[in-house]
C-alpha cells in the first residue's frame, strides 16, 4: 500500500513539474501570456460593476457633439408642429386613419400592456429615425416633418373639443418623449452628415463649406446615384469605414444609454395616464 501511495504522489509531482515547464516554454509563454491579458482585459472593460456608468458617463459627454443638430431638430420639429396647429386641413384623412389604428391596437389592453405598446412603438420609431439617418439623413428629416405636423394637428383638433386645459395631459409624457425623439433625430442626421462630409474630405481635403454644403445639397437631390457612390467611398477606404463605425458606436451608446430611458419614463407616464383617464 505504502509503494502505491508512494507512487501516487510522485506522479502527481511529476505533471505539476510537466505542466510547469509546459507553460514556461518560450512556445507556450507567449500564448499563455496573451490569453492572461486578454483575461485582464475583459475583466477590466465588461466585469466592472461601473462599466454602465462609465459609458453613461461617455454618452452624456457625447451628447455635445449633436447639440447643432438637436437644436435643428428642435427648431423644424415645433415650426412644424406649429404648421399643424394652426392649419390642421392637410392630409387629414390620413392622420385620422393612423389614429383610428393606434386606439384599435391599444383597445382593451390594461395599463401594462398599454405601457408596453407604448414604449415599444415609440422606441421602434426613434431606432429606425436614427439608423436609417446613414441615408444621407432624408429619413429622419421625414420623420421630423411629419411627427412634427401630426403633434401639432392632434393638438389643434384636442383643444378645440376640450379647450387649453387638456394640454396637461400632454405635458407629463411629453417632457421626456419630445427629447428622446429629437435626441434620435439629430443622431441620424449626424450619422448622415458625417458620412458626406468624411467622404468629400478623404477625396479633397481642400473643399470649404461652400463647397461642401453644394455638394451636400446636390447628393439629397440625388439620392440613390450620390448614396451609391459615398458607399464605394467607404469600402474602398480602411479609414472611411473606421470612422463610419465609430460613428454607429457613438450613436448606439447614446441611444441605449440615454434615448431608451427617457422613453421608458415617457412610455410608463403616458400608459398610467391613458388608463387613467380612461
Amino acid at each position: 500500500m505504502k509503494k502505491r501511495e508512494v507512487k501516487k504522489v510522485e506522479g502527481k509531482i511529476n505533471r505539476k513539474n510537466r505542466d510547469r515547464e509546459n507553460f514556461t516554454h518560450p512556445s507556450n509563454l507567449k500564448l499563455n501570456r496573451g490569453v492572461v491579458k486578454l483575461n485582464n482585459e475583459v475583466n477590466r472593460k465588461f466585469v466592472q460593476p461601473n462599466f454602465i456608468y462609465k459609458n453613461f458617463q461617455i454618452a452624456f459627454k457625447d451628447l455635445k457633439k449633436i447639440k447643432s443638430y438637436f437644436w435643428f431638430s428642435f427648431i423644424l420639429f415645433f415650426v412644424t408642429g406649429f404648421f399643424g396647429f394652426l392649419f390642421p386641413v392637410f392630409f387629414e384623412e390620413q392622420i385620422l386613419k393612423i389614429i383610428t389604428e393606434l386606439i384599435k391596437k391599444t383597445e382593451g389592453l390594461g395599463v401594462f400592456g398599454l405601457i408596453r405598446f407604448i414604449i415599444a412603438n415609440n422606441t421602434q420609431s426613434a431606432f429606425f429615425g436614427m439608423i436609417l439617418g446613414i441615408f444621407l439623413g432624408i429619413f429622419p428629416l421625414g420623420v421630423l416633418i411629419v411627427n412634427g405636423y401630426v403633434l401639432g394637428f392632434v393638438v389643434s383638433k384636442t383643444v378645440a373639443l376640450e379647450g387649453f386645459l387638456v394640454m396637461w395631459r400632454l405635458l407629463p409624457h411629453g417632457i421626456f418623449e419630445i427629447p428622446a425623439i429629437l435626441i434620435s433625430v439629430a443622431l441620424g442626421l449626424r450619422l448622415g452628415f458625417l458620412l458626406m462630409y468624411d467622404c468629400m474630405k478623404s477625396y479633397n481635403k481642400d473643399f470649404g463649406s461652400f463647397v461642401i454644403g453644394l455638394l451636400m445639397f446636390l447628393s439629397i437631390l440625388f439620392f440613390p446615384i450620390a448614396f451609391l457612390i459615398y458607399m464605394v467611398f467607404v469600402f474602398r477606404n480602411i479609414e472611411l469605414k473606421k470612422k463610419v463605425f465609430k460613428n454607429f458606436l457613438d450613436s448606439f451608446r447614446i441611444f441605449i444609454l440615454i434615448v431608451v430611458p427617457l422613453l421608458v419614463i415617457a412610455g410608463i407616464i403616458e400608459g398610467v395616464l391613458i388608463w387613467w383617464i380612461g
